[in-house]
């Protein structure tokens, strides 16, 4: 027997990687050129409005979370609305919006030049039309490495789950963009293959399934490895368990388990000796 289990559309994880940045605190500590007139009009957004995330900065939200951005975007231009149609003020409006979504965000980045240099841009954009362009472009660039700090992440707390209940041994590969596979082997060669797929989407899945047990310890090795996923703050929208009854569900646990079975029959395969080769091809002869 065997199990696997699923974390559907996983929702966010709390073991956030120390490289990771928050955006948030880029811009406090004024790491980018903010003109003061957008400054000063950022913090009258932020007395006016509650934060809109009440969740701690530990927890790290999954991409595909972020689509409330545009709707606090608006929210945030609508508390800017001043009645002043102006195309120069439709500009600071924007610039405005966005500086305080992003400091009302949990977003988290590893690539903070290219951040910056974004949020400049947008900063110093001159007309209204590129104004909008740059926007489209600082959101689209920070959403894509929240989605990478998710994904590592999301990756190295399996990895610890891994090592917590001593499956020490452990091989991650970036098989495809959308397709993380680790691979974690325990002191008796039972395997634990962890598998996060991310679709067009962003909705991120991790599928795990054993191999190799022979005892009877699955359902055991599974209960310890799920509450590690846990502890370590990984939610999804949906779970599930089940029993393989031994038949692999995953192609490459599919591949391990033959890999595995051709071994064994090798190995039971009896030796010829040179005595008996020799009357073998005697007898064939006569």
């Amino acid at each position: 027997m065997s199990e696997e289990s699923s974390y559907t559309q996983v929702q966010r994880v709390t073991a956030i990687n120390a490289y990771a940045e928050s955006v948030a605190q880029i811009l406090c500590n004024k790491k980018c050129s903010i003109p003061n007139n957008i400054a000063a009009n950022v913090k009258i957004v932020k007395n006016l409005t509650m934060p809109h995330s009440s969740k701690s900065e530990k927890i790290l939200q999954s991409p595909t979370s972020l689509k409330v951005i545009q709707k606090h975007f608006n929210r945030n231009i609508a508390v800017l609305n001043l009645n002043n149609t102006e195309p120069a003020y439709e500009s600071v409006k924007i610039k405005t919006a966005a500086l305080a979504t992003l400091q009302q965000e949990n977003l988290r980045i590893e690539n903070k030049e290219l951040v910056l240099q974004a949020i400049n841009e947008l900063m110093t954009a001159t007309t209204l039309e590129q104004t909008k362009e740059k926007l489209s472009s600082a959101f689209a660039e920070i959403k894509n490495e929240h989605t990478k700090v998710f994904i590592n992440t999301l990756s190295s707390a399996v990895r610890k789950a891994n090592a917590t209940i001593g499956f020490s041994q452990m091989k991650s590969e970036t098989v495809t963009p959308s397709l993380i596979r680790i691979v974690a082997t325990n002191s008796k060669g039972i395997n634990l293959i962890s598998e996060i797929h991310m679709d067009a989407n962003m909705k991120i899945d991790v599928l795990s399934e054993l191999e190799g047990v022979t005892d009877g310890s699955c359902k055991k090795i599974m209960d310890a490895f799920n509450a590690e996923l846990e502890n370590l703050g990984i939610a999804a929208e949906c779970k599930e368990r089940k029993s393989t009854g031994g038949i692999a569900q995953l192609p490459y646990t599919k591949k391990l388990q033959k890999n595995r079975t051709y071994k064994r029959e090798f190995v039971n395969q009896q030796v010829i000796t040179k005595d008996n080769k020799k009357k073998i091809i005697q007898y064939i002869d006569n």
